[in-house]
């Protein structure tokens, strides 16, 4: 009877009423038409408290819904406490730039890649070798979640990890300057006052060039800064204390390159030690063969 009353006063799509037979005027009739208190009276209230009963059901399901669509996404943010030396790696540039430049980053992105940093504070101009081979892996992936609108759940894991990245690593920064002259004596330099720091410049580069030979005549010319950073991080969503699917990881790491330049030194090494003698007595050769593979 209550989908008679339903189909009546409320018509549904035809597929419902194609399935679902017409009410029959002497149903309603007997369930509303004014009779003695008695069988008809106990199916009214019947019918009234199932009526009720479903009101409240669905007043706590629109409510559940409700709450589930107001409740706020917390964002957690765990890194490790070990800090990367990256050099002078561009980190906006590595991370929030890369992942929105990714095909498909509505969805998720995965990336490894290298680069190649500086980390000497004063690098001579003619040095365009980097001092470290730094690799930046990341995977992340998310979805639409209830109660948010396109693409908000990624761009809520991707400013927290930059807002988190930034705020670990700016203690840790340092000056990287680079298109350094006059490191010694005799280097001819064509001093100006624009130059990141020099004697003509705002500032000097006696600090940054402490470790040249004449760091008071050194001027370099671009400034850049060097950070370390928590070697891995990881970005996760919480609704109503519940662990999103949605995450955001981050993977640093950085090798010391080597540095060339040591067969330059054979030559001098081996006059160095031409009298020298392993073991006394007569069955060892004065000197050392040198010999150095690039």
């Amino acid at each position: 009877m209550f989908a008679c009353l339903l189909y009546r006063r409320q018509p549904l799509p035809d597929t419902f009423a194609l399935s679902t037979p017409p009410c029959q005027d002497s149903l309603l009739d007997s369930a509303f038409s004014p009779r003695p208190l008695g069988t008809s009276a106990l199916r009214r209230q019947e019918l009234g408290e199932h009526l009720a009963t479903m009101k409240a059901s669905s007043n706590i399901l629109l409510a559940a819904l409700a709450a589930q669509a107001s409740a706020l996404v917390q964002m957690e943010v765990r890194y490790s406490d070990r800090m990367i030396d990256v050099g002078n790696l561009d980190l906006f540039a590595v991370t929030w730039q890369a992942i929105y430049g990714e095909t498909g980053n509505t969805r998720a992105i995965m990336t490894d890649r290298s680069f190649g940093t500086q980390t000497n504070t004063c690098t001579y101009a003619e040095d365009f070798d980097p001092d470290l081979t730094v690799q930046v892996k990341m995977n992340g992936a998310w979805g639409r979640t209830p109660g948010l609108s396109e693409n908000q759940m990624r761009d809520g894991l991707v400013q927290s990890m930059w807002e988190v990245l930034r705020a670990v690593s700016e203690p840790y920064g340092y000056e990287v300057f680079n298109g350094c002259r006059g490191l010694t004596w005799f280097d001819s330099v064509g001093y100006h006052a624009d130059a990141a720091c020099g004697p003509r410049s705002a500032r000097n580069c006696e600090f940054a060039c402490r470790n040249e030979n004449s760091p008071g005549l050194a001027q370099c010319e671009n400034q850049t800064w060097g950070h370390k950073v928590p070697s891995t991080m990881r970005v996760t969503a919480y609704i109503d204390g519940q662990l999103q699917p949605d995450d955001l990881i981050l993977e640093f790491g950085a090798a010391s390159n080597q540095e060339p330049g040591g067969c330059g030194l054979v030559g001098e090494v081996a006059g160095f030690l031409a009298g020298f003698i392993p073991v006394g007595g007569d069955l060892f050769a004065k000197g050392i063969e040198i010999g150095c593979a690039n």
